[in-house]
């Protein structure tokens, strides 16, 4: 077990104290558990978590005090809330935590489901060696940047999906750690200044990989995320003009996905650029809408043509019936305001059934297909065409 991942589990529940410890350790944790929240504040002290899973209904001490407790302490691990509550009220206590300067990384429904459990603890690991500025440097140098590939297809009126594009998706192959995932390096390259270079190598290989694609039969179009530290480069639109350029791949084929934080730090200076890229054909995603941060006065002020709603509500429609309500309000938005939609995280046939319904335009999840590498591409173009109809096949 490591000496860096370290769990702790709070929850007055002897079996799933039990449960939680047997599978963290099995992923790689060293576990404490607390039942009750005095216990919790000992163990926050003397073994220093690198994540905690908190139960909301303690008998000495209720969730909301004790998170109030770690904020005071100023522990930076961070928190996920687990509990059989309604998810309004774990929205409202992740908020809470939020607003206290904890690191609160969201819910896990009770009863807890095996493999969510992992898939949250695997995601959580904490590797020993972490990526430096000098690594990021050299692997930019040396080509160890790779460009994954996740389908996008659009929904048709007739139950079927139809492939049309991909999201260009960044990783690293770092010689020690392996295959290092963007959350891991994207915040190093932008406090170190290499998000442009790094930027520039996603574009120019993902470009000439969707020529290559071109010159096989396979015309799809391409979505590549923008930092917002880049959208304040005036000569930008003319140099990704002389990319697809030489390319040959027509700009209408690109769409640039920013996020709002982008369009809001320096709103004249994005704007020309942005006016920029739509006057030369590129298209615009206003990215992650409806995490809560998306300002209605973007979609008209800034030139987009397409809403992205975030995987964060996309994964919650096949159950929450507010996030459904909230979704369609977003569709008749976009579309009442001309734009098209694009909705991420869709993993269930049920999300499928009502954006169709719903009328969104475009569909991007794990039932469609995961991030892959571009061999594997036309083979899962195929294999979405061929079973798009009734439902589409989980990749």
């Amino acid at each position: 077990m490591s000496d860096i991942n370290r769990l702790l589990v709070v929850d007055d529940q002897a079996d799933i104290l039990d449960f939680v410890a047997t599978v963290a350790e099995l992923v790689g944790y060293r576990v404490a558990t607390a039942d009750n929240a005095q216990r919790a504040f000992a163990l926050l002290r003397e073994f220093d978590p690198s994540l905690v899973i908190l139960d909301l209904q303690m008998p000495d001490m209720d969730g909301v005090e004790v998170i109030r407790e770690f904020a005071t302490y100023g522990t930076r691990a961070p928190i996920l809330i687990s509990s059989g509550m309604d998810p309004r009220v774990l929205t409202s206590v992740e908020q809470l935590g939020l607003t206290q300067g904890l690191n609160m990384i969201g819910t896990l429904q009770k009863p807890l489901s095996l493999p969510d459990l992992e898939a949250v603890l695997k995601g959580q690991l904490v590797n020993a060696q972490e990526p430096t500025e000098r690594d990021l440097r050299q692997a930019v140098e040396k080509d160890e940047l790779t460009v994954y590939y996740q389908p996008q297809a659009d929904l048709l009126l007739d139950g079927g999906v139809v492939p049309v594009g991909v999201e260009a998706l960044v990783r690293w192959n770092h010689p020690v750690l392996g295959l290092v995932m963007p959350d891991r390096f994207i915040s190093l390259a932008e406090q170190t200044g290499l998000i442009g270079a790094l930027t520039d190598c996603v574009l120019k290989s993902s470009i000439a990989q969707l020529s290559a694609w071109r010159g096989q039969g396979h015309k799809l179009s391409l979505a590549v995320n923008l930092s917002p530290l880049l959208v304040k480069d005036l000569d930008f639109p003319d140099r990704l003009s002389e990319l697809m350029r030489s390319n040959k791949v027509p700009n209408s084929e690109l769409t640039i996905e920013i996020t709002e934080t982008a369009a809001l730090e320096d709103p004249g200076l994005t704007r020309d650029i942005l006016t920029r890229l739509r006057v030369k054909n590129f298209g615009l995603s206003l990215d992650d809408f409806g995490t809560g941060h998306s300002s209605l006065t973007q979609l008209y002020k800034m030139p987009f043509n397409e809403i992205k709603i975030d995987r964060s509500l996309g994964m919650e429609l096949h159950a929450s019936s507010e996030a459904r309500t909230i979704t369609r309000s977003i569709i008749d938005l976009a579309h009442n305001l001309g734009l098209t939609v694009c909705t991420e995280g869709v993993e269930q046939s049920a999300t499928v059934d009502f954006l169709r319904e719903a009328k969104c335009d475009r569909i991007q999840g794990y039932l469609i297909g995961r991030p892959m590498a571009p061999a594997l591409i036309p083979t899962a173009l195929a294999r979405i065409v061929e079973h798009s109809r009734p439902r589409v096949a989980t990749a």
